[in-house]
Protein backbone atom coordinates (compact mmCIF):
# COMPACT_ATOMS: atom_id res chain seq x y z
CA UNK A 1 0.00 0.00 0.00
CA UNK A 2 1.37 3.19 -0.86
CA UNK A 3 1.92 6.24 1.74
CA UNK A 4 -0.06 8.87 -0.48
CA UNK A 5 -2.67 9.34 -2.49
CA UNK A 6 -2.73 7.40 -5.83
CA UNK A 7 -2.14 8.93 -9.06
CA UNK A 8 -5.77 9.30 -10.00
CA UNK A 9 -6.58 10.41 -6.29
CA UNK A 10 -3.80 13.19 -6.95
CA UNK A 11 -5.23 14.12 -10.46
CA UNK A 12 -8.96 14.24 -8.50
CA UNK A 13 -7.62 16.96 -5.56
CA UNK A 14 -6.20 19.18 -8.82
CA UNK A 15 -9.22 19.35 -10.74
CA UNK A 16 -11.22 20.05 -7.35
CA UNK A 17 -8.94 22.82 -6.66
CA UNK A 18 -9.72 24.28 -10.34
CA UNK A 19 -13.70 23.73 -9.99
CA UNK A 20 -13.97 25.79 -6.64
CA UNK A 21 -12.11 28.48 -8.59
CA UNK A 22 -14.63 28.40 -11.19
CA UNK A 23 -18.10 27.61 -9.23
CA UNK A 24 -16.39 30.93 -6.59
CA UNK A 25 -16.30 33.17 -10.53
CA UNK A 26 -19.66 31.85 -11.20
CA UNK A 27 -21.36 32.98 -8.05
CA UNK A 28 -19.32 36.15 -8.03
CA UNK A 29 -20.95 37.11 -11.96
CA UNK A 30 -24.68 35.92 -10.69
CA UNK A 31 -24.28 38.14 -8.17
CA UNK A 32 -22.94 41.26 -10.31
CA UNK A 33 -25.22 40.36 -12.56
CA UNK A 34 -28.31 40.63 -10.63
CA UNK A 35 -26.91 44.05 -8.75
CA UNK A 36 -25.90 45.81 -11.41
CA UNK A 37 -22.71 46.95 -9.69
CA UNK A 38 -19.65 45.96 -7.31
CA UNK A 39 -20.08 45.09 -3.53
CA UNK A 40 -18.48 47.89 -2.17
CA UNK A 41 -19.42 51.27 -1.58
CA UNK A 42 -17.67 52.73 -4.06
CA UNK A 43 -14.50 51.35 -6.35
CA UNK A 44 -11.53 50.68 -4.78
CA UNK A 45 -8.76 51.29 -7.13
CA UNK A 46 -6.27 50.24 -4.96
CA UNK A 47 -7.37 46.90 -4.83
CA UNK A 48 -7.33 46.62 -9.00
CA UNK A 49 -3.21 47.48 -8.17
CA UNK A 50 -2.91 45.02 -5.46
CA UNK A 51 -4.63 42.55 -7.89
CA UNK A 52 -2.39 42.84 -10.89
CA UNK A 53 0.97 43.17 -8.31
CA UNK A 54 -0.49 39.99 -6.46
CA UNK A 55 -1.70 37.95 -9.77
CA UNK A 56 2.28 38.60 -11.23
CA UNK A 57 4.01 37.28 -7.95
CA UNK A 58 1.47 34.55 -7.14
CA UNK A 59 2.32 33.54 -10.99
CA UNK A 60 6.35 33.83 -10.41
CA UNK A 61 6.20 32.13 -7.18
CA UNK A 62 3.91 28.99 -8.33
CA UNK A 63 6.53 28.73 -11.19
CA UNK A 64 9.24 28.94 -8.84
CA UNK A 65 8.38 27.01 -6.66
CA UNK A 66 7.39 24.27 -8.89
CA UNK A 67 10.77 24.37 -9.93
CA UNK A 68 12.29 23.90 -7.07
CA UNK A 69 9.95 21.46 -5.82
CA UNK A 70 10.35 18.99 -9.09
CA UNK A 71 13.70 18.90 -8.61
CA UNK A 72 13.65 18.09 -5.07
CA UNK A 73 11.29 15.29 -6.29
CA UNK A 74 13.50 13.64 -9.09
CA UNK A 75 16.52 13.66 -6.44
CA UNK A 76 14.05 12.12 -3.81
CA UNK A 77 13.89 8.12 -2.48
CA UNK A 78 12.07 6.16 -4.69
CA UNK A 79 9.38 5.56 -2.54
CA UNK A 80 9.00 9.50 -1.24
CA UNK A 81 9.25 10.76 -4.97
CA UNK A 82 5.50 10.20 -5.77
CA UNK A 83 4.60 12.28 -2.75
CA UNK A 84 7.35 14.40 -3.44
CA UNK A 85 5.98 14.98 -7.06
CA UNK A 86 2.62 15.73 -5.78
CA UNK A 87 3.58 18.30 -3.51
CA UNK A 88 5.06 19.75 -6.42
CA UNK A 89 2.08 19.90 -8.19
CA UNK A 90 -0.01 20.89 -5.50
CA UNK A 91 1.89 23.58 -3.93
CA UNK A 92 2.04 25.63 -6.67
CA UNK A 93 -1.65 25.22 -7.89
CA UNK A 94 -2.49 26.53 -4.30
CA UNK A 95 -0.40 29.51 -5.00
CA UNK A 96 -2.51 30.08 -8.20
CA UNK A 97 -5.48 29.49 -6.15
CA UNK A 98 -4.78 31.88 -3.88
CA UNK A 99 -4.24 34.75 -6.37
CA UNK A 100 -7.93 34.07 -8.27
CA UNK A 101 -9.68 34.08 -5.02
CA UNK A 102 -8.50 37.40 -4.68
CA UNK A 103 -8.77 38.88 -8.56
CA UNK A 104 -12.48 37.15 -8.01
CA UNK A 105 -13.13 38.99 -4.88
CA UNK A 106 -11.61 42.26 -5.91
CA UNK A 107 -14.07 41.83 -9.38
CA UNK A 108 -17.03 41.46 -6.78
CA UNK A 109 -15.91 44.07 -5.07
CA UNK A 110 -15.31 46.83 -7.66
CA UNK A 111 -17.80 45.58 -10.57
CA UNK A 112 -15.63 46.30 -13.48
CA UNK A 113 -13.92 42.18 -14.56
CA UNK A 114 -10.51 44.30 -15.33
CA UNK A 115 -8.78 43.68 -14.22
CA UNK A 116 -9.55 41.53 -10.82
CA UNK A 117 -11.37 38.41 -13.25
CA UNK A 118 -8.63 39.27 -16.09
CA UNK A 119 -5.62 38.20 -13.55
CA UNK A 120 -7.89 35.36 -12.00
CA UNK A 121 -8.57 33.80 -15.56
CA UNK A 122 -4.70 34.42 -16.64
CA UNK A 123 -4.16 32.36 -12.61
CA UNK A 124 -6.35 29.85 -13.31
CA UNK A 125 -5.12 29.12 -17.09
CA UNK A 126 -1.12 28.28 -15.65
CA UNK A 127 -2.85 26.20 -12.86
CA UNK A 128 -4.43 24.25 -15.43
CA UNK A 129 -1.27 23.31 -17.72
CA UNK A 130 0.19 22.55 -14.24
CA UNK A 131 -2.64 19.74 -13.50
CA UNK A 132 -0.50 16.47 -14.21
CA UNK A 133 -2.45 14.60 -16.97
CA UNK A 134 -0.04 11.03 -17.17
CA UNK A 135 1.81 9.44 -14.73
CA UNK A 136 5.71 9.56 -14.33
CA UNK A 137 6.03 6.24 -12.72
CA UNK A 138 3.25 4.61 -15.53
CA UNK A 139 6.72 5.03 -17.73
Amino acid sequence: MSAGPTFAQQRLVCIALLLGITFYAVVVGVVLQSTGKGLAAAPLPELDTVAIALGAAMAIGAVTARGVLRRLAERAEPEARAAARFRAVLVPIAMLEGGCLFGITVWMLNGNPVPGLAVAMVLLAIAIVLVPFTDPDAR
